[in-house]
């Protein structure tokens, strides 16, 4: 009996390491297809769209590009959207998912993500200018929000935090320029949603409109990788801190949000360690 227990055991060990030997890693299959297939948003500028050419671009695609390059291999782009990012990803469907998307702990726990974030962001209610002098008048009110985004939650939760005890009206809409259109045609009174996305959806026609207080709920966003895969998130994460270190990232930066970029941005977002430790823009890297 004991020798036949001692048989099955060996069986099944045997059986695990074979199947862990099988296991190929995501970048082994990138580069002997030679094709890395990103998730990307197409209604999300600056970060992700699609210009009047028919064109991807935004800060995400060029981001993404240079993964790609630095890879050797071509882009496969595959349109994602807040609820199939991680869907995509978690199933294999795509390698890598560059779209806006905050690194949350419920999201870890489907994916997984590289390092560090590229990205720094936090959220601000938009509404008609002169309407609101404070975030806490919006209690009550009807807040336009994207389906998917972690903007619905984190708009309620600060608004308790400043005492509001009233119910808000969220409503949801599928792009953000829905979003603006709901607030333009006084279907809500504001609308809740990451700063980057915000100078992006509201363009020239921001002008009637402004951040409701100050900006609250920071945000990283980060490059979802397939989870339980260390040899690619180390790759993809090595790659990224090389694009920081080297001056690329603050070229597509400044393309995209610096003083004359096309959507220039009130806060600084790259990410940057912190300048009273370890002086002006260090990037945030590992050492070697």
């Amino acid at each position: 009996m004991k020798k036949i227990t001692v048989l099955i055991l060996s069986l099944l060990l045997l059986v695990s390491f074979t199947a862990l030997a099988a296991a190929e890693s995501t970048l082994d299959k990138v580069k002997k297809a030679g094709v890395v297939n990103i998730g990307s948003g197409t209604t999300v500028p600056p970060v992700n769209y699609i210009d009047k050419d028919g064109n991807w671009t935004g800060f995400d695609i060029d981001l993404g590009d240079e993964i790609a390059k630095r890879l050797g291999v071509k882009v496969n782009r595959v349109n994602v959207n807040n609820k199939t990012r991680i869907a995509f990803l978690a199933s294999g469907r795509i390698d890598l998912t560059i779209s806006s998307m905050s690194h949350t702990r419920s999201r870890d726990e489907q994916i997984d993500y590289a390092e560090p974030p590229y990205l720094w962001s936090g959220k601000i209610f938009y509404a008609k200018k002169g309407r609101f002098k404070n975030p806490i008048d919006l209690c009550g009110k009807r807040i336009a929000v994207v389906q998917g985004s972690n903007a619905y939650i984190a708009g309620q939760e600060y608004l308790k935090e400043l005492g509001c005890n009233r119910k808000l009206t969220i409503i949801s809409f599928q792009t953000n320029s829905e979003c603006f259109m709901g607030l333009r045609q006084g279907k809500v009174d504001a609308y809740v949603q990451d700063t980057p996305i915000i100078a992006g959806v509201a363009g020239s026609e921001g002008v009637a409109y402004e951040a409701v207080g100050s900006i609250f709920s920071p945000g990283l966003y980060g490059i979802g990788v397939t989870p339980n895969d260390s040899k690619w998130r180390d790759k993809i994460s090595f790659i990224l801190q090389d694009i920081l270190k080297d001056g690329t990232y603050e070229k597509i930066y400044l393309k995209w949000f610096g003083p004359k970029g096309k959507f220039p941005l009130p806060i600084n977002a790259r990410p940057r360690l912190p300048e009273d430790i370890f002086g002006k823009d260090q990037p945030w890297v590992w050492p070697n």
